[in-house]
């Protein structure tokens, strides 16, 4: 019988304070609220009857308990996103000034910095307008990007309206020429970048079709 008994109550006491323990910081967590959602109930006269052997009082503040820890579930949850949000803004703000600490490394990474946010981020035509242009000499003509039109601090003058382009090498695009031209020499293309790249990366063996358009202003 003794070791009935025994077993018995190692099965029974884990269970027993597990729930015990859920109970109260169910209790913890709900009680100082309870008052208020009750009051609530009241006002709008809800959960006013009992249920089988429950009094409506009982009732309410065991609905007004599943409610509020319902809410407090979310509002932990939207806490703790918050609370990540920051720690990462935080932590990517502090890699970023630490970057712009190092010596060489700050200007290479301050000037990529800026290219990203000019190409993404920028109302500009940057790097989204195909161009033919005449190069490496005026018989020849390269597919390039248009950067920028416009040469600031050169208004007025014959270079003011000059066109900056990008002239991407085969069959990696990412190193190229910047090459600048007047207007007039450019032959605006109805292509895409992403078709661009291709006919640049494959050597020209995926053609595009090549169909002239008027610039964009």
């Amino acid at each position: 019988m003794k070791k009935y008994i025994v077993t018995g109550l190692v099965i029974l006491l884990p269970l027993a304070l597990t729930l015990a323990i859920l109970i109260f910081f169910f209790n913890l967590l709900t009680e100082p609220f309870v008052g208020v959602v009750r009051a609530v109930f009241d006002y709008l006269g809800l959960f006013t009857n009992g249920f089988l052997f429950i009094s409506a009082g009982q009732l309410q503040t065991f609905i007004a308990q599943l409610i509020i820890l319902v809410i407090l579930f979310f509002f932990t949850v939207l806490l703790g996103l918050i609370a990540r949000w920051f720690f990462f803004h935080s932590l990517l703000s502090l890699g970023d000034k630490l970057i712009h600490t190092i010596p060489i490394v700050k200007s290479i990474y301050k000037v990529c910095q800026d290219i990203i946010k000019t190409i993404f981020t920028s109302n500009t035509n940057s790097f989204k307008q195909v161009v033919l242009i005449p190069f490496p000499h005026k018989d020849v003509y390269s597919v390039g990007l248009v950067t920028r039109v416009g040469m600031p601090g050169l208004e007025g003058t014959a270079h003011g309206n000059a066109v900056a382009v990008f002239v991407p090498t085969t069959p990696n695009p990412t190193s190229g020429f910047l090459m600048m031209y007047q207007p007039e020499d450019l032959i605006y293309l109805d292509m895409t970048v992403e078709d661009a790249f291709k006919y640049v990366i494959s050597c020209g063996v995926i053609p595009p079709v090549f169909k002239q358009k008027e610039p964009k202003p």
